[in-house]
């Protein structure tokens, strides 16, 4: 089965890699997160506190793999959770 990447624009003022982070999130957990400031202010912070883009999309598989489809953590893919400073933090550390 063939998925169309979904492309979402930032507003003005964020870092473009923020939205292809959220793009990517938004295609590999099948959801529609809106490229607004409340999901993009977490990845752009990230961002801006040296995290990279491949490390923060690495979350993004590592968590995807590890919640989907589980019903009590499933809906913890999304950006509020998967990039908020602690969280952040500890699932980079979960990197191998």
């Amino acid at each position: 089965l063939h998925c169309a990447r979904s492309q979402v624009r930032p507003e003005n003022g964020f870092d473009p890699a923020a939205a292809r982070v959220l793009s990517f999130l938004n295609d590999k957990a099948g959801r529609h997160y809106r490229a607004v400031k409340t999901n993009l202010g977490f990845i752009a912070a990230r961002l801006a506190e040296g995290h990279t883009e491949q490390q923060l999309k690495a979350i993004v598989t590592r968590k995807v793999a590890k919640w989907q489809g589980d019903p009590k953590m499933d809906e913890y893919l999304r950006p509020a959770t998967l990039f908020n400073r602690p969280n952040c933090e500890q699932y980079r550390g979960e990197l191998p």
